[in-house]
């Protein structure tokens, strides 16, 4: 019997022993941990990328990412994914995560934007087509005149949800 080609494995299970580690590898082992729920197990994969290639943006945003899940530390988060979005704007992954920290933060506007900027760069990024479809739409303010965070706004649509006129 044949091993199942399409089956994916651990790749931190793969990994060469040693002091020529490739930090790719625990690049590769830290997202895989990380879209399993596995946060901390992440978080100790990227902090050793990040040893061995500390400069790498991808490193960095995606350490910031495990950070804010695994310990809730969103500051710090914030501060490492914003500085490498700065570095490399042309990444659409890195606006995928500081969009997701930003979520984490209770800052939906920001998340926004960054999901939007990250879609504006990679058009087919289904990770970023499935943050904003989880963000919902918004409705247009009750007074468009206004700004949305305007006090009648808000009160004018609470009462017209209250109402179901709305």
């Amino acid at each position: 019997m044949s091993e199942d080609p399409w089956k994916e494995t651990d790749p931190a299970k793969d990994r060469p022993a040693g002091p020529e580690q490739d930090p790719e590898e625990f690049y590769k082992a830290g997202v895989f941990l990380l879209k399993r729920n596995r946060a901390k197990e992440a978080l100790v994969a990227f902090k050793q990328a990040l040893e061995l290639r500390p400069t790498d943006p991808r490193y960095k945003s995606y350490f910031g990412l495990a950070l804010a899940v695994s310990e809730n530390r969103v500051k710090e988060a914030l501060r490492i994914c914003e500085s490498t979005v700065e570095k490399e704007f042309f990444r659409s992954e890195l606006y995928l995560n500081l969009g997701r920290v930003y979520l984490m933060a209770g800052n939906r506007r920001k998340a926004h934007q960054a999901f939007r900027k990250g879609l504006a760069l990679d058009r087919d990024s289904n990770e970023l087509k499935f943050e904003l479809d989880r963000m919902g739409v918004r409705k247009q303010p009750v007074l468009p005149f206004l700004d949305r965070r305007h006090a009648l706004n808000k009160l004018a649509g609470k009462l017209l949800h209250r109402l179901r006129l709305r």
